[in-house]
């Protein structure tokens, strides 16, 4: 047991340690435009807790300033921010790490104060000890302050923890804008990445052969199947402007394609479709649910002669809710792509505020991927609903005519 408390704390401390000597430039900027305003207004507060200050006095307050800024932006740096970005963001949950972030910085800025006082009896700071300070009044007289050195130190350090949360409070406002940027841009590139390489050429060539086939036979039908593909094709093209869609407009979206698919599978497509009732107003990223039917047809089902089974699930857990998305598959065959789609639905669920996860479980006859997402507050408009149910049972009875 004590091996492996032991791997953990290396491993955390690991973690800690890369946090910190990973940045980036904007970040490097901010923190340098900030040492700069904490310096300068460092110095300016010399000439009203010390009497008569000179030019010597100025000098020592420069570089009392510079080593208390330094300290402190090394505090906010190597201290403050590894336990953000390790504790407390991730989490999504303020609520209960917020006591222990307060604590802990309460400690640092007991710490901070205690290594500035110290600094005060090394020659030639004495000058600037903060427990000999002289006001200057309004009427020109000067009151002289001496204040002890726990009273100096307890309120010191407090005023230091006031600064660890206003930077804290700035870090987690700017993060959150940067990651919102980042998702947005992302989502974009995943549109992008839709338009080219998921739905690929492949796939509207084999649609396009479909609809052409059923001219002649079936001309409603086919122009059915047009109007889904250009449904298909508009949605793609708004994903961008929408980060976040809710399971039943995902499934909307999708059930389109599966009809696509269907016209040029036919019986090789048999779908198992379990959708819990409560869950079709969660929100999930867009695009995740066609992302891995789409990657299931195409690497998994299509290859095969005789075909194989889709199964679609959402169910609530006692975190949230999961998606499951799973095929039948002949195994480890070269058809498997390069599992883009994949790694950028991880990157937009880590994007996300809470705890979201991606799972992957390939076996030898299947292969199955789990999202498991935090839910939110269930509203269930009753159109949206019953549309998607009405698609999901039309489907499901034409794919498995055998089924009761």
């Amino acid at each position: 047991m004590s091996e492996l408390a032991t791997r953990g704390w290396q491993a955390r401390l690991q973690r800690w340690w890369r946090i910190s000597f990973h940045c980036s430039p904007a970040y490097i900027w901010a923190s340098l435009a900030c040492y700069l305003v904490y310096l300068v207004f460092y110095m300016l507060s010399i000439s009203v807790m010390f009497k008569s200050p000179n030019f010597d006095t100025y000098l020592l307050a420069t570089l009392r300033g510079a080593i208390d800024t330094s300290l402190m932006a090394l505090f906010c740096h190597f201290l403050i921010r590894p336990y953000l970005k390790l504790e407390l963001l991730p989490q999504g949950r303020y609520g209960s790490n917020l006591f222990g972030f307060l604590l802990y910085t309460l400690l640092l800025g007991q710490l901070l104060m205690f290594i500035s006082l110290n600094l005060a009896d090394l020659t030639p700071l004495k000058e600037l000890d903060f427990r000999n300070m002289s006001v200057q009044k309004a009427n020109g007289e000067e009151m002289q302050l001496q204040i002890g050195l726990p009273i100096l130190q307890l309120i010191g350090g407090f005023n230091q923890a006031v600064l660890f949360w206003l930077w804290a409070l700035a870090y987690v406002f700017w993060g959150t804008l940067v990651s919102k940027r980042q998702m947005q841009k992302q989502m974009h590139q995943a549109q992008l990445q839709q338009l080219t390489n998921q739905l690929n050429p492949h796939f509207l060539f084999n649609a396009l052969n479909s609809i052409r086939a059923l001219i002649y036979e079936d001309q409603d039908k086919a122009a059915a199947t047009v109007t889904q593909l250009s449904e298909l094709f508009r949605f793609h093209l708004q994903a961008h402007l929408k980060p976040l869609s809710t399971l039943a407009d995902e499934w909307q979206i999708t059930s389109q394609y599966l009809q696509i698919e269907q016209v040029r599978l036919e019986r090789r497509l048999q779908l198992d479709l379990q959708f819990d009732e409560q869950l079709w107003q969660q929100k999930l990223p867009t695009l995740s649910l066609l992302t891995l039917v789409e990657n299931a047809i195409k690497h998994g089902i299509a290859p095969l002669p005789q075909g194989g089974r889709l199964w679609i699930k959402s169910r609530p857990v006692a975190a949230g809710w999961q998606l499951i998305v799973g095929n039948t598959s002949a195994g480890l065959s070269s058809t498997h792509g390069t599992r883009t789609g994949l790694k950028n639905l991880r990157q937009r669920l880590a994007l996300l505020p809470g705890r979201h996860h991606l799972h992957i479980e390939p076996q030898l006859e299947q292969y199955q991927v789990t999202i498991e997402l935090e839910a939110g507050p269930l509203e269930q408009p009753a159109d949206s609903t019953s549309h998607t149910t009405a698609t999901e049972m039309e489907l499901h009875h034409v794919e498995n005519p055998d089924r009761r």
